[in-house]
Formats: C-alpha cells, structure tokens, sequence
C-alpha cells in the first residue's frame, strides 16, 4: 500500500459517472490497497482521503487519522471506505508527502495498521456485493465498467 493520486482526467470522469466519487481538488491523495477481491475477480483499489467524515457514519466504514485543519468539530478525518473506486495501475500518480507533516504522520499510522485497513477494505467490499451499502457509496460496478471501456478505445 502506498499514498497516491490519480490522473485528474480519470478521476474528473469518474466524478462526472458518479457524483459519490470525491473531487480530485489539488490531486486528492487516496491509498492505493493492491489487489482486493470483488465478485469474484482481484482488483485494485483507491481509497480517498477524506477530512470530514460526518460524525454519525459507522467506524467500519472508516479508518481514522489524526484530524487535519480542515477537519471540522466531531468530524473524523481519515480514509473512506463509503467513498473506495476500483483504478488500474496506469491512471496512479506518484503523491509527494515530503514537505507535509500531517501526510507523513498518516503514512506511518497506515504502514503500522496496514492489516486492519486491508482488512476493514476487504470486509467493506464483502458487504457492498452483498447489497449492504450506503446511499453515499460509490458505485463500484459502473467505475469498473468505465475502467474496461477505457481500457476498449486505448486498443481500438
């Protein structure tokens, strides 16, 4: 797992699909989680950063981080489960956090949890298949079917 950003063309056009895809402002960092099961099949995944998760969302659909100044009173900041879309490789763009103290305290919290978030990750998308997801969430399923369009005119 690593930080990451992705293309702001790809992402754009993943928001303008679905709504729930949070805004790319300034080259939103996600967490790339390689390689989560999803109906059957291995993909990867981008979880947003996302510094006002409202109070009332349930802990497991998040992973919490040290708030940021952008975090308002009883918000939570951290990574977003609600908000995970699927990303190929080459639309992943390097986040830099060297000159960002609050990304760096992030990293390490995420490299010493990196279980429990794949974890959290994996359980969240369990649940998803299943039909269990929020009025909020992503929807996964036209993402990746956007993802292989994509990948159909790059060949054609």
């Amino acid at each position: 797992m690593r930080i990451i950003t992705i293309d702001k063309n790809v992402a754009d056009a993943m928001h303008q699909l679905d709504p729930e895809v949070l805004l790319n402002k300034q080259g939103r960092p996600c967490l790339l989680v390689l390689k989560l099961r999803y109906n059957g099949r291995k993909q990867d995944f981008a979880v947003p950063f996302r510094s006002n998760i409202p109070p009332a969302e349930q802990k497991e659909n998040y992973f919490a981080l040290p708030p940021r100044h952008t975090t308002r009173p009883r918000h939570r900041h951290g990574l977003h489960f609600c908000k995970i879309f699927p990303i190929r490789k080459k639309y992943i763009q390097k986040f830099y956090i060297d000159n960002n103290p609050g990304m760096q305290r992030a990293e390490k919290i995420i490299q010493k949890n990196e279980k429990q978030i794949i974890n959290q990750a994996q359980a969240y998308l369990d649940k998803y298949s299943l039909g269990l997801r929020s009025p909020y969430a992503t929807n996964i399923d036209l993402l990746l079917q956007y993802l292989e369009d994509l990948e159909q005119e790059k060949v054609a």
